[in-house]
């Protein structure tokens, strides 16, 4: 993985959180999942395609991060619950 630099400033990014999955859940193809990385002189944010830390989920196939529950199941469940 080459090293992110602030397109601002050139200071080397730090990583503040990876695989942070963004857009709607119940919009399936449009969620995605990215790496935030900060420069700690100016703080301003970049926003790159998450890199790793994603798992598919065995029952319904849906991508997501591994620190996450599958969103998509999450609902399921819930509507479900709600229905009976």
């Amino acid at each position: 993985m080459a090293e992110k630099v602030c397109r601002y400033c050139n200071k080397p990014l730090k990583l503040r959180e990876s695989g942070y999955p963004m857009g709607s859940a119940l919009l399936k193809a449009d969620r995605v999942h990215v790496d935030i990385y900060e420069c700690p002189d100016c703080h301003k944010i970049e926003l790159f395609a998450a890199e790793s830390d994603l798992v598919t989920c065995p029952k319904c196939g849906n991508l997501h991060s591994a620190k996450e529950a599958c969103a998509i199941c999450a609902m399921n469940k819930a509507f479900d619950e709600a229905n009976n």
